[in-house]
């Protein structure tokens, strides 16, 4: 059974270690990536979920020992014609090697986790973005779920 958590300190080197292996390849002809860049943005998250749980959420799902997944959603992002303050995904990361099945379960959890957090922190919209190459099935999934997409951007308003 998969059990979602909030991502503890000791949890960031599982983290980066998902995110190197199956995301990195992604982004790292456009970025130069840096993996104690990452954790330590991913350590700053952890501490603000601690302390102001409504700055961002940044769950993992876990199988016994073994990280399956990660989503991070952070608040303050606004689009430049509007003054509505949004939730922002900044990952919703999966072990590829899982089945597809279970990864598209986990991706309506995430979806599901963040209109929850949103709601309770007052967001009136979410905005998930993606930078995959093969972002079809992600992308409809977010439709599935209601949300409106433009290229590669999925955005939900919720009834706040």
């Amino acid at each position: 059974m998969n059990n979602w958590r909030p991502v503890l300190p000791q949890d960031l080197p599982a983290v980066v270690a998902l995110a190197r292996q199956h995301f990195e390849s992604e982004v790292d002809h456009i970025f130069r990536t840096d993996p104690l860049v990452y954790e330590h943005n991913l350590a700053l998250a952890v501490v603000n979920q601690l302390y102001n749980p409504h700055s961002v959420l940044l769950l993992g799902c876990w199988s016994g020992p073994k990280l399956l997944g990660y989503t991070w959603v952070a608040r303050g992002e606004r689009a430049v014609w509007s003054g509505e303050e949004m939730a922002a995904v900044r990952m919703a990361h999966l072990d590829l090697t899982i089945p597809a099945r279970e990864r598209i379960h986990m991706i309506r959890q995430m979806i599901s986790f963040w209109s929850v957090w949103a709601t309770e922190a007052g967001l009136p919209i979410i905005c998930s973005t993606t930078l995959r190459s093969d972002q079809q099935g992600f992308l409809r999934i977010h439709q599935q779920a209601g949300y409106t997409v433009r290229g590669s951007i999925a955005y939900l308003r919720l009834a706040t």
